[in-house]
C-alpha cells in the first residue's frame, strides 16, 4: 500500500509536540500548555506505529529481526553513545549539578565523579533503555524496537491459534484479531501491575507492556483507517458529494467530540511518563484520555487530508512529513541542544518572554542538523545517503 499523507503528517505533530514539551520542561518560562497533552503524545505515536505494523517483506522472523536491529536497535546505540561522548558535563564535571537527575530502575544513583557519570550514563542506554543523558528521547527507538518484535510474537501465536481453532469449528473466523485484543488488555493490565506495585525491570520490560496495548490497538484499527475510500464519494453512487460532505462532517463531529471528552478527563501530572511506566494515579483517566487524545488527532488528520491543497496547508503538511522523516535526528539533536542550553543559558533564557527564543534557535540547529546526518553520517541512522535538498525537502 502506498503511503497515506495524512499518517506521516499525524507523526510528524505527534513529535513536534515532543519536541515543544521538552523546551517547556528545559524552560518552564516558557509555558505552552504541552503537559495538558502527556497523556496522548506517546500512546498516540505507539498507536500509529502500530497501524505501519507490516510483515509483508519478511519471509520469516530472522529477517525481520535482522531489518528492525539495522534500523532501529543499532540507531539507538550509536546516537546513544554519540551524544554521550559530545555530552558537555564530560568536559566540565561543575555542569553536572544542572543536568536532568537520572534513575535506572529506581536506583538513584550516587555520581561523584565524571567516571560515575559515564558508568550510568551506560547503564541507562544497555540496561534500562532510556538512552543517555545527552539523548534521553531515544528511549523510544529501543522500546519501538522492543515492542514491534513483541507484537511480531503476539501477531504470529494469535495466527496459528485462529488456523487451528478454525479447523474445529469452522465458525470461528476472525479469531485472530479477538486473541490480539485479549493480548492487548492483558499487556496493559500488566503495565499497570508493575507501575503501582513500583516494579522496574531491565531494557524497560514494564513500559513495553504498556506500550504493547496501544501498539496493538494502532494495528487492529489500520483496515478501516488507512482505508483510501474513507470520506471519498467512490463509497457511493448518485449521491457520492453529498455523502462525502456528511463523511467531512462526521470527522468534524468526531473531532469536537474527542477533544471535548479528553479536556473533561484528562489531569494533568508532572510525574506522569510512559517513559518511567509512571501512569498517573487512575487507569481508568489514564486509558480513556489516552484513547480519546487518539481518536481526536486521528479525526483531525483526516480531515485536515481532504482540505484544499493550497500553499498554506501544503507547507504545513509537508513541514510534518519531513519531521516525521527525520524523527531520529530531530528527537536527539533538539534535545542535546536543549540540554546545552539548559547547562550554559538557562539564568539568561528561563525569563518571561524570552524563554520562547529557545524554540527558533533549536529550529535552526534541528535544521542545519537534518543535512549533516543524512548525507554525512547517514550510517548512524541505518539510512541510505540522501542530497542535502531532498533531507530538507517540504515538497511531497
Amino acid at each position: 500500500m502506498a503511503r497515506i499523507g495524512w499518517i506521516d503528517e499525524f507523526k510528524g505533530f505527534v513529535l513536534l509536540l515532543v519536541c515543544l514539551y521538552h523546551v517547556e520542561q528545559s524552560f518552564p518560562q516558557a509555558q505552552m500548555g504541552m503537559l495538558h497533552l502527556s497523556a496522548l503524545r506517546m500512546s498516540a505515536f505507539f498507536f500509529i506505529s502500530g497501524m505501519l505494523f507490516s510483515t509483508r517483506r519478511f519471509p520469516d522472523f530472522k529477517s525481520y529481526l535482522v531489518h528492525k536491529t539495522r534500523v532501529l536497535l543499532v540507531p539507538y546505540i550509536l546516537l546513544s553513545l554519540l551524544f554521550l561522548a559530545i555530552d558537555p558535563v564530560l568536559y566540565n564535571f561543575d555542569l553536572f549539578p544542572k543536568a536532568p537527575r537520572m534513575t535506572v530502575m529506581n536506583i538513584k544513583p550516587e555520581i561523584a565523579t565524571v567516571w560515575d557519570y559515564i558508568y550510568w550514563n551506560l547503564a541507562k542506554i544497555f540496561v534500562a533503555g532510556k538512552s543517555s543523558i545527552g539523548s534521553g528521547p531515544l528511549w523510544f527507538v529501543f522500546t519501538l524496537y522492543s515492542v514491534s518484535l513483541l507484537f511480531y510474537g503476539v501477531q504470529k501465536v494469535a495466527g496459528r491459534i485462529s488456523v487451528r481453532r478454525r479447523r474445529e469449528i469452522p465458525a470461528c473466523a476472525g479469531m485472530t484479531t479477538g486473541i490480539i485484543a485479549l493480548a492487548a488488555i492483558a499487556s496493559l493490565a500488566g503495565g499497570w501491575f508493575l507501575y503501582v506495585n513500583h516494579i522496574r525491570l531491565p531494557l524497560g520490560i514494564e513500559r513495553d507492556l504498556t506500550v504493547l496495548f496501544f501498539f496493538a490497538n494502532g494495528w487492529l484499527c489500520k483496515g478501516a483507517l488507512k482505508d483510501p475510500r474513507l470520506g471519498s464519494a467512490t463509497l457511493t453512487t448518485g449521491r457520492g458529494d453529498d455523502v462525502r460532505g456528511k463523511n467531512i462532517l462526521a470527522l468534524v463531529a468526531a473531532t469536537i467530540v474527542a477533544f471535548a471528552a479528553y479536556a473533561y478527563i484528562e489531569v494533568p501530572d508532572p510525574n506522569f511518563s510512559i517513559m518511567n511506566n509512571n501512569l498517573g494515579k487512575s487507569l481508568p483517566v489514564f486509558l480513556a484520555s489516552s484513547v480519546f487524545g487518539i481518536a481526536g488527532l486521528v479525526a483531525t488528520f483526516m480531515f485536515a487530508d481532504k482540505l484544499p491543497n493550497i500553499a498554506p496547508f501544503r507547507i504545513i503538511k509537508g513541514i510534518l512529513r519531513n519531521i516525521s522523516r527525520n524523527a531520529l535526528v530531530i528527537l536527539a539533536v533538539h534535545w542535546y541542544i536543549l540540554l546545552v542550553m539548559r547547562l550554559l543559558f538557562r539564568d539568561t533564557f528561563n525569563k518571561p518572554g524570552i524563554a520562547y527564543l529557545v524554540i527558533p534557535v533549536v529550529a535552526a540547529v534541528v535544521i542545519g542538523a537534518i543535512p549533516l546526518f543524512r548525507c554525512k553520517l547517514y550510517r548512524l541512522l541505518g539510512k541510505e545517503k540522501i542530497r542535502v535538498r531532498e533531507s530538507l525537502n517540504i515538497k511531497d
